[in-house]
């Protein structure tokens, strides 16, 4: 079988409601499979597999229709232009959040320095680009689970030379300020959306998904105050969420002193990213 057979057999066995992406998943597991990069892939794709990497292909190919993230299957997730490394238990990063990193970039010019916190960072999504991009600023971050702190930590010494520091702890539990920026990806689904998810073969933990409360956003109503008590005068807080959670987050924002309120869309125009800055 070729490569190019191989990828049409494997765009062919990802069902729509496992993936919205078969032809990239495919080429993801085609690629770890023949030990090789997606663009070598499609350079080589006239070239014959071995059987050795046609089952290890098939067995990969197989768990992904079950549900499993093609990042946990590879332990690689390309995010940023990094190459982050990822595994079972860990949120895996989503391009939608390189419009957060955009934002905070905004708020920390080149020349500058700073502090940033990035609350429930997974394996360090926002913090490792935002720490390659301004190395004159200290970067930190802090997320709950024990799973992401190991990654955060292993892609911290992969990709930024051990720059940021990160505490395990809920939201901003025991995290001293002050920081010009602080940056969150919390949980915001609701619990019927987790569960809907799960029941549709999601395999990512509850705890990266549900935002508590019946519209999910109890975390982030939680972090919000958190946040405005860490936050110097005129810093940032900025956060992702559900396009149909920006009013009230706006809301909540402007009731804990922020002004100056934005929202940005998504890569499909959805409204995404909400931030605002403490007012003096």
């Amino acid at each position: 079988m070729t490569r190019h057979e191989a990828l049409a057999e494997g765009r062919n066995m990802l069902p729509l409601h496992v993936t919205d992406t078969p032809e990239l998943d495919a080429s993801l597991l085609l690629a770890h499979a023949c030990s090789t990069d997606r663009a070598r892939l499609y350079m080589e794709l006239k070239e014959e597999m071995r059987e050795s990497e046609h089952l290890s292909y098939r067995q990969m190919l197989n768990r992904r229709r079950e549900g499993e993230p093609a990042a946990w299957i590879t332990g690689l997730k390309e995010f940023w232009g990094l190459n982050f490394h990822i595994g079972p238990g860990v949120f895996c990063p989503r391009p939608d959040s390189e419009i957060v990193v955009e934002t905070a970039l905004d708020f920390m010019p080149p020349s500058s320095e700073g502090r940033l916190h990035d609350c429930c960072c997974g394996p360090g999504t926002l913090a490792a680009p935002l720490a390659v991009e301004r190395p004159s600023w200290r970067i930190f971050a802090s997320d709950i689970s024990e799973i992401a702190g190991e990654y955060c930590r292993r892609n911290n010494r992969s990709l930024c030379g051990g720059r940021i520091c990160f505490t395990q702890t809920h939201l901003l539990d025991g995290i001293e300020g002050p920081f010009d920026v602080i940056v969150a990806n919390p949980p915001y689904l609701t619990g019927n959306e987790v569960d809907r998810g799960l029941r549709l073969g999601w395999k990512e933990p509850d705890i990266a998904l549900d935002g508590g409360g019946e519209d999910g956003l109890n975390l982030i109503r939680g972090l919000i105050p958190q946040a405005a008590e860490r936050l110097r005068l005129n810093g940032v807080l900025i956060l992702e969420a559900d396009p149909s959670q920006m009013a009230v987050i706006r809301q909540i924002l402007s009731e804990n002193d922020f002004r100056s309120i934005a929202i940005r869309q998504d890569l499909g125009g959805r409204d995404r990213v909400i931030y605002g800055s403490k007012r003096p």
